[in-house]
């Protein structure tokens, strides 16, 4: 039986063959169906070598994202911990079939990212993953489920702000600390004013007046960004493909002033971001187009963030409104 197994769409072979001679010039064994007609008569075949692989990887393309039996050979590899998923460039990460579209999907011609995946996977000893691999999809770690629950930063996020707000109701003000009271979704959520490691209001606050100024500096620093970015519609997408899409705007405008306008942020519950928090922020930015034309535009943008595996706080998504164009609207077909 082969190392790693390749899915794909009948319409891809060339991609797919590709694919597989840079996998055995790595030295592994590859099966993908090559010498088997599309139908049920085969299906016992392609369940035995997914069962033995080592690694399954799937193509999506805009065949494949429609194709059932796709579909079922990804859901097999997803339960078994060992899908690596790859698209080819004209599929966008939120056209994926859930629950695929919630995971890093890296592009078909990234070898990097394909051989670290398998090197985390175990399937490549001799390969050292980069940061920006993606991980296979819900990957289970060895942590029990009671520790799962019991998360040290979620309950001390929850637990701390509480005991410091019953000690203000009371009269009790402590005096190593001066708080605030910052939006949270129409309800008034006690934070610390000098920068405690739970102080979301601050964070915040932080967050978003540095993604101004990466905005307005021309996002040549990525270091503020997480290796997986949710970028609104476009869906789930690596930092490298994510800060491409958000620089894009520059070919628009010879000059960008964006910032965060008034003081008060709106924390909402993260949505995605594990340990994290999601902040909505009111928004003007100053554009100047080639001709030098300038106007100014006014919005809310949500920004979620997390912590990377360092404990720096980075952004891992992005929402503006559709009238807006920090970076490209998704195409319609």
């Amino acid at each position: 039986m082969a190392d790693v197994f390749i899915s794909y769409s009948k319409s891809h072979t060339t991609v797919t063959r590709e694919l597989a001679h840079e996998l055995e010039a790595k030295g592994l064994t590859v099966w993908w169906d090559t010498d088997l007609l599309a139908g049920e008569t085969f299906r016992d075949r392609i369940v035995e070598e997914l069962k033995a692989c080592k690694a399954a990887i799937v193509i999506w393309t805009p065949q494949s994202v429609k194709s059932a039996y796709v579909i079922s050979e990804a859901e097999r590899a997803r339960l078994s911990n060992k899908l690596v998923q790859l698209r080819t460039s004209d599929v966008d990460p939120s056209d994926l079939p859930p629950p695929f579209d919630t995971a890093h999907v890296s592009l078909v011609d990234d070898h990097n990212a394909i051989f670290g995946a398998l090197a985390k996977l175990g399937v490549l000893r001799n390969y050292t993953p980069v940061d920006s691999t993606p991980v296979p999809l819900f990957r289970q770690d060895n942590r029990s489920a009671l520790w799962k629950r019991l998360n040290l930063k979620r309950v001390l996020a929850v637990s701390v702000p509480l005991v410091l707000l019953i000690l203000v109701l009371v009269g009790i003000k402590p005096e190593w600390a001066g708080y605030l009271f910052l939006k949270h979704e129409g309800t008034n959520v006690l934070t610390s004013r000098q920068g405690p490691a739970l102080d979301q209001g601050s964070n915040a606050v932080t967050i978003a007046n540095r993604f101004f100024d990466d905005v307005n500096g021309g996002f040549h620093d990525s270091s503020l960004f997480d290796e997986d970015v949710r970028l609104g519609r476009r869906g789930l997408m690596s930092k490298v493909d994510a800060i491409a899409e958000l620089r894009k705007i520059w070919s628009t405008y010879s000059k960008i002033n964006c910032r965060m306008e008034g003081n008060t942020p709106t924390l909402k519950p993260s949505q995605f971001a594990q340990d994290g928090f999601r902040v909505k922020v009111d928004s003007g930015c100053d554009f100047t187009d080639q001709n030098g034309t300038p106007k100014t535009e006014h919005f809310p943008l949500e920004i979620e963030a997390t912590r990377d595996s360092s404990g720096r706080l980075v952004i891992s998504g992005l929402w503006q409104p559709e009238t807006m164009w920090l970076w490209q609207p998704r195409e319609h077909n």
